[in-house]
This record gives C-alpha cells, structure tokens and sequence, in this order.
C-alpha cells in the first residue's frame, strides 16, 4: 500500500465568549474570522514561521489576500470548539490554508473556509516569494 504524502494540519481549541455573541448568544460572523486568525497564527508557528519572525525589522509576514468561509451551522456562547487547520497548495507567492471549525464534543462542523496567503516584505510593502524550506518540505503540494 503506498504512503500518501503529508499534509501539514494543527488543531487548535477555541471557544465562544459573550463577546463574541449576539444578544440571542449566537457568535458573530466576524468572530469565527477572529478564532480563524488565532488559529492561522498557531499554523504559521506549526509550520515553521514564528511570531517572532514575523516581527524582525523588515521581516516578510503572510497577509490575507482573500477569505472564503462558508457558515454551516450557528455557534453559541459556551461552545467549545475546536479549528483545524490544512495546508492546502503552495505556489510561487502564494499560498492556501483550508480550515474547518468543529463543535465538540459533537464533531460536528459548523464552518468552513479557505484562506490565500500571500508573503509580503514590511520594508517594501510588495509580495515575495514563498520560503523555500516549504517547497522542500512539501512538494507534492507545489
């Protein structure tokens, strides 16, 4: 049986405050963008990008270029969730993050999205090209 390559993927746990509810304690749509940023971040550090990089003078740091989500069912405040993410493909200077957020201990998925990334210098502001240590690590996804 053939190995299937790797896909790098990190679960992170999250939950739903009363900030991030409505008066009827349903979360807000701009709130699953915050629990998708957190868990971005967590991502970036999984795969090798630190937080602390990101912040060197004239560092390069990956900038959201488009959100696709699509919200399947509501969360409620008190809702332990929990946010996956996937690295989906990489190309030249751009690269994509598919997420999935699960209600636990249900399993169930409540909202998925897709996010580009694109590696931006804070010096020049203009994208770059994606870190090489990536396209070495993973091929199959170039």
């Amino acid at each position: 049986m053939a190995v299937l390559p790797e896909v790098p993927e990190l679960t992170v746990p999250a939950k739903a405050y009363f900030y991030d509810t409505d008066a009827g304690g349903v979360v807000h749509n701009v709130a699953y963008l915050r629990m998708i940023e957190m868990a971005r971040s967590e991502f970036a550090e999984h795969l090798g990008w630190s937080l602390k990089e990101m912040a060197q003078p004239g560092a390069v740091c990956p900038v959201v270029a488009r959100t696709e989500i699509d919200y399947l069912k509501p969360a409620r405040m008190g809702d332990q969730l929990s946010i996956r993410a996937s690295l989906k493909r990489i190309e030249t200077v751009r690269f994509f993050i598919e997420f999935a957020m699960i209600r636990m201990p249900e399993d169930e998925v409540i909202c998925r999205a897709e996010q580009t990334m694109v590696p931006v210098s804070l010096a020049t502001g203009k994208p770059v090209r994606l870190r090489t240590d990536w396209k070495e690590k993973w091929p199959h996804l170039a």
